[in-house]
């Protein structure tokens, strides 16, 4: 388990804007549709410029062989406002899918907009 601060307004109204948040790592189960903190390692989220996103994760997967390949990975924000993130041809190890959120915990503005 860990917890972080999620900036920016992507998420909003399910994160807000400074919110801390729980997460659990590693995912377990099935990434699709769970909202997941991300490591990129060739882009970077376009509303912070960071490596580390928070979104919601979907995929799209074709058979290579024995095994399975990602064609295609979006991370899609809550907020209309905001366009999602897509990652084509996606190799292993592009996209870290660092852990999956369990709660939001508190935003700044709850706390009066110190640090709790």
């Amino acid at each position: 388990m860990l917890v972080a601060q999620v900036a920016g307004k992507s998420m909003e109204p399910a994160i807000p804007d400074g919110a801390h948040c729980l997460f659990r790592a590693p995912v377990e189960g099935p990434r699709q549709g769970k909202t997941v903190l991300v490591q990129l390692r060739d882009a970077t989220d376009p509303e912070t410029g960071q490596r580390y996103t928070v979104k919601r994760y979907e995929s799209e997967k074709a058979k290579q062989g024995e095994s399975w390949r990602h064609d295609r990975i979006t991370l899609k924000p809550v907020n209309p406002d905001f366009e999602p993130i897509v990652l084509t041809g996606t190799l292993e190890g592009q996209v870290n899918v660092v852990a999956e959120l369990v709660e939001v915990l508190s935003a700044l503005e709850e706390c009066g907009g110190r640090e709790p």
